[in-house]
């Protein structure tokens, strides 16, 4: 049996939901959202240490990257979210080490982030000339070109063989700390001259307060509850016909809609596009698909009674190695980059791409012990405690994710495939189909602010459709002073 109504909204994510809240604040009531899994929030998921909410364990996003003008932190001032009391994460380094246990000074480690840090604003500088003079000035990857100007940089200032050789690792540290950044398996996928493409507001990275499904609960708050259906997992899309836009799930409920919002993330279309859609996407659709990238970051969480085995907030570790040359199966945790306290007794750490992916199939006490045995190995102390739980994210496994958030890869364009994602599939030069996710926003892709963003803009574009079918109560609505406080700015449409 098929149910009509108006607007449908594929995914109760941050785009969804953000798109969900704005359509209603605009009056527009035959609205739906069919959500695959069993909850909200997509790639926001907050644990709980605490029953009044106050320790946050983010599972998913945790930083608003950039406070000023980001329409995420203003929400959240604007409407009191209660503060955050754990610790504020950042990539810091306190103690490092390497495998055997040699401890690697303050001031190495630094030289080498610096460096790093200063080839990262080259690559911003380089996309800004790009822009400004139409043109592209290298088609390699991130790791090619830093690595190149890496040696070149050594030969100048590296001190003796083992100093080399140990800037060497601590730069591979760092790459692989990157990976975590954009969401990649390693920097040799990532285009050099397109990673300045991504901008963030100006301001320091904050966690958002209190967990961000603190954000997720607010704007499922703000709309009619049954507007949500859960384990609706889609499985087509017809969308080139005369009448509506029909959606076919998997467990073979029939919706269909004047207009929809499909908020679903780059990696799930990858795998399915060709049977998602009927009939086919147009080949600038299909290209934008393809030629976009979206991989896994993992986090494992490690609780103790206590943490006492080694000082400061965090521990990195250089391992000895050539560059992607681990054995996945024993050597999976050499991805890790750092070791981070977010409580007292709780360590967490990142963990990227195939090696991520590989450790989704293995079980939390193997996992701990394998983190135990290195713990005792390179902090030389066979005493430390194995873990009494390990927490672990699975994004590869699930099925409405298949990953984290998007990167542009070698061979890509922000300002063209990144906007061909965003543009709406059209049927007698009307938009149906609507675009929205973190993916779709050229300058704050791999972000809850670019999903927040695209959300409101296709439900904006939605509204305007509307609007032109004369429906002037909702036009009245739609520009209430409480809808302009939810304006953002952007220096062009994501």
């Amino acid at each position: 049996i098929s149910q009509y109504h108006q607007v449908i909204i594929i995914g109760s994510g941050t785009a969804g939901l953000s798109a969900a809240y704005q359509l209603h604040k605009s009056g527009v009531k035959s609205v739906i959202i069919l959500e695959g899994s069993k909850r909200i929030g997509g790639r926001i998921f907050t644990e709980y240490l605490d029953e009044n909410l106050s320790k946050p364990l983010e599972m998913g996003a945790c930083w608003m990257h950039g406070l000023q003008g980001n329409p995420v932190y203003e929400l959240a001032q604007r409407e009191n979210f209660p503060a955050h009391t754990g610790t504020i994460l950042n990539f810091d380094i306190g103690t490092c080490v390497d495998e055997n246990g040699l401890y690697i000074s303050s001031e190495l480690h630094h030289e080498v982030d610096q460096f790093f840090d200063s080839l990262l604003q080259d690559t911003r500088d380089l996309f800004e000339f790009q822009q400004i003079n139409n043109t592209q000035l290298s088609s390699s990857s991130i790791h090619k070109v830093f690595l190149e100007k890496f040696e070149n940089f050594l030969n100048s200032n590296a001190g003796d063989n083992a100093t080399r050789s140990l800037k060497l690792k601590l730069l591979q540290r760092r790459f692989d700390q990157e990976t975590g950044e954009c969401g990649c398996q390693s920097m040799e996928q990532v285009s050099y001259s397109e990673f300045g493409s991504y901008q963030r507001p100006k301001g320091p990275d904050m966690e958002f307060p209190s967990g961000y499904s603190t954000l997720i609960r607010y704007l499922f708050s703000q709309i009619p509850q049954d507007w949500i259906l859960f384990e609706q997992f889609v499985e087509n899309i017809l969308w080139d016909t005369d009448k509506h836009v029909k959606i076919t799930c998997a467990n073979g409920n029939i919706y269909e809609c004047e207009q929809l919002i499909c908020t679903i993330p780059l990696a799930v279309m990858k795998w399915s596009y060709k049977s998602l859609f009927t009939p086919a996407l147009p080949a600038w659709k299909s290209e934008a698909i393809q030629k976009m990238d979206m991989g896994t970051v993992d986090k494992i969480y490690l609780f103790y009674d206590k943490i006492d085995f080694f000082t400061g907030d965090s521990l990195a570790i250089v391992y000895d190695r050539e560059h992607d040359t681990l054995d996945i199966k024993k050597e999976w945790y050499k991805k890790i980059f750092l070791f981070q306290k977010v409580y007292d007794n709780v360590l967490l750490c990142w963990i990227t791409g195939d090696e991520a992916i590989f450790c989704e199939q293995l079980n939390e006490k193997h996992i701990g012990d394998v983190l135990t045995n290195l713990f005792r190995k390179t902090l030389k102390n066979v005493h430390i405690p194995a873990p009494t739980n390990v927490v672990r994210t699975q994004w590869f496994s699930n099925p409405c994710s298949k990953g984290s958030y998007s990167y542009v890869p070698v061979g890509a364009s922000s300002c063209q495939h990144i906007r061909d994602l965003a543009k709406p599939l059209k049927v007698q030069d009307k938009s149906r189909v609507h675009f929205a996710g973190e993916h779709t926003h050229t300058r704050f892709y791999s972000t809850v602010t670019g999903a927040f963003i695209t959300g409101q803009a296709q439900a904006l574009e939605i509204i305007q459709e509307l609007n032109t079918k004369n429906d002037t109560e909702m036009f009245v609505k739609a520009n209430t002073n409480d809808f302009n406080k939810m304006q953002w700015n952007r220096e062009e449409p994501p």
